[in-house]
């Protein structure tokens, strides 16, 4: 039997939690707006920006992605040292989430801008960028989830483990890019997808899931130690998500060709803009990341 004194602190912790994921999902939506420049309620009642709405369910959920792994779990042994976890960790995803949201705009995909495709109501340029921002959540999750020990050696595993994420990330954004210019003469896949094809959008926002959905097994395959090294920690598990990313990017190829036989994918979904064989491309990359988790497991 649960004693008097534990319930209460149990309810208090709760409480506290959920107080602390509210003020952060308020101030997700603060921010993002702040960082477009928009006001929110303009855009999402007045002007129905869907991109701007695509953009801010993206990163808001991003955020709560993270900090369930923060709350899964054992709670600390007081509600101080729980309060100050649960509001690191909230400081930590909005700065992730927000750097992200840069490195995809000026790095993985430079050729435009996001903010300013968001702001225009540009609905496939927000699928793409809340796809990335989604997969860097799912595969930080992983990295909290899989960190143990103290506070500080576990936020050096985590903020280590993002740079993988995002070497990963952004490696597999660019083998998109090229992969579909090959495949269409040299056309740019920024180009396409600035003009509105919203199932190229899908597609490539479901292979970033499904690369975050593999990434995540790699917890299966290193073990942390506490007491070694959180940086070297994270470089392995960082190598071990590397091999899992191109072991998925070969099957879905492969996948593709027996899910999707007599069908020219990049006809449907690159000219075409096909978006039920986008969908059932998106279908095949989370299976083949959610079967690496259950085989790993």
């Amino acid at each position: 039997m649960v004693s008097a004194d534990l319930s209460g602190q149990t309810l208090a912790m709760l409480a506290l939690g959920l107080a602390i994921v509210f003020a952060v999902l308020l101030s997700v939506r603060m921010l993002y707006g702040a960082a477009a420049g928009l006001d929110t309620t303009s855009e999402l009642a007045d002007k129905d920006n869907f991109a701007f709405g695509i953009g801010l369910a993206g990163m808001t959920l991003g955020v709560a992605i993270m900090l369930g792994g923060v709350a899964e779990g054992d709670f600390a042994a007081s509600v101080e040292e729980e309060a100050s976890a649960l509001v690191v960790y909230a400081v930590l995803g909005l700065a992730l989430m927000w750097l992200t949201r840069l490195i995809f705009d000026r790095v993985s995909i430079p050729a435009f801008s996001v903010k300013a495709e968001i702001r225009n109501g540009n609905v496939p340029i927000a699928i793409v960028e809340a796809g990335n921002v989604l997969a860097t959540a799912v595969m930080v999750r992983a990295v909290i989830q899989w960190s143990e020990g103290s506070l500080a050696a576990a936020l050096v595993a985590v903020v280590a483990g993002y740079v993988v994420t995002q070497v990963i990330l952004t490696g597999t954004t660019w083998y998109r890019v090229w992969l579909f210019a090959r495949r269409n003469a040299g056309k740019r896949f920024q180009d396409v997808v600035q003009d509105g094809n919203t199932a190229l959008a899908l597609r490539f926002a479901g292979f970033q899931m499904g690369v975050a959905l593999a990434v995540t097994a790699a917890a299966q395959l290193v073990e942390y130690d506490p007491g070694g090294d959180p940086i070297v920690q994270a470089l392995i598990w960082g190598a071990c998500s590397v091999i899992l990313a191109a072991i998925l990017i070969v099957l879905s190829l492969l996948a593709e060709r027996f899910v999707l036989r007599r069908i020219d994918v990049s006809e449907e979904v690159d000219r075409q803009r096909n978006i039920g064989v986008a969908l059932t491309e998106v279908a095949v990359y989370a299976g083949i990341g959610l079967l690496f988790n259950g085989l790993l497991a």
